[in-house]
């Protein structure tokens, strides 16, 4: 196991110094810093030096791991987390994994060994033994991680108030027959694989509870601009009697906003207008802080997960528990907000 000398050796300072950057002491420059820490993570120092962080002080650095930085909700997710973290003078570190079994757990194992105070994680391919075992006690916060009872503090997104708010919603704008758009369909793995299982039981569940359709009154797409193209050649299909599907709604709630563009889009293509023909309202509110979607014709309605406060109770639960490294607790599962948006396509 490598000591904090043959950290000092690898980098090239004196054990003292070594001692005082790993310790973030303000004497120490930041370069000469930045090769103690090189060092320490290619000796893979960092897990004897956990628990003197706690005790000691902070590195001031947390990791947040997410599958794919590209994908509009992770942006918006990432980019909160780093605002609510440097309230508190934390840096963030990114990493992405591509929806990646292998590259998810190895990517786990080196943010673990690395030197920060702590995770954030949205985990998909990793069950619950083998994410136990590589995490530890480290300080960690899971975003819409569904495991029972729950392994740590975990956030999730508000998947059941926000579909109770859209069929809210359309119910009150009289819509009476509403089908759900999106699905896995081919897609192996998508964001938030088990939450977004719990999303359409939510969609579904609501959709009978407010007489507005049945199991039946599903359309399968993956969850992409492309999906919902595909979804809407679906609903425009003829079928053998000349019917389409299309004409026993009025209105279409896509599980996310992606798919209801790319749905409006479709039913541009086919001749079907929106909203004079039918309804399409979106979830999740990827676009919500976007400067070009108020341009867009139609403006989306949709509803948004509140990225900032998911992110302010992931970093709040995280901070508590750096602050308190022996205390013992049972993890805190909480759910963030959702707002409403209402445009003109619903």
């Amino acid at each position: 196991m490598a000591t904090l000398k043959d950290v000092a050796a690898k980098a090239g300072v004196s054990m003292s110094t070594a001692g005082a950057a790993m310790r973030g002491e303000d004497i120490v420059k930041p370069a000469t810093k930045e090769k103690v820490y090189a060092a320490a993570r290619e000796l893979g120092y960092s897990a004897n030096l956990s628990a003197r962080f706690l005790k000691k002080g902070s590195t001031g650095t947390i990791a947040v791991m997410v599958p794919d930085i590209m994908h509009p909700y992770y942006t918006n997710l990432v980019s909160a987390v780093c605002c609510a973290a440097s309230k508190h003078e934390l840096r963030t570190v990114i990493q992405q994994t591509g929806y990646d079994s292998t590259s998810e757990t190895g990517v786990l194992k080196q943010i673990n060994a690395t030197i920060c105070d702590g995770l954030i994680l949205n985990v998909n391919n990793i069950d619950d033994k083998h994410l136990r075992t590589i995490l530890g006690n480290h300080p960690t916060v899971l975003l819409n991680y569904f495991a029972q009872p729950p392994l740590f503090d975990t956030v999730h997104s508000p998947l059941e108030s926000s579909v109770n708010t859209a069929f809210g919603y359309l119910c009150g704008r009289g819509y009476q027959h509403v089908c759900v758009v999106g699905g896995r369909a081919d897609v192996p793995h998508d964001p938030d694989t088990s939450g977004r299982e719990s999303g359409i039981d939510c969609a579904m569940n609501a959709l009978r509870t407010n007489g507005l359709g049945n199991r039946q009154d599903f359309v399968e797409c993956n969850w992409s601009v492309a999906g919902g193209l595909e979804a809407a050649r679906q609903l425009c299909e003829s079928s053998d009697d000349g019917t389409r599907m299309i004409n026993r709604y009025d209105a279409c709630y896509c599980m996310n906003d992606l798919v209801a563009y790319g749905l409006i889009r479709g039913l541009h293509d086919a001749g079907v207008h929106v909203p004079d023909d039918i309804a399409v309202f979106g979830h999740d509110g990827m676009f919500a802080k976007d400067p070009f979607v108020p341009f867009t014709i139609p403006t989306l309605t949709t509803v948004t997960t509140d990225y900032d406060d998911m992110a302010t109770k992931a970093v709040t639960l995280l901070i508590d528990q750096i602050k308190h490294p022996n205390r013992q607790r049972a993890p805190r599962v909480e759910t963030a907000d959702c707002h409403l948006i209402v445009g003109e396509s619903a």
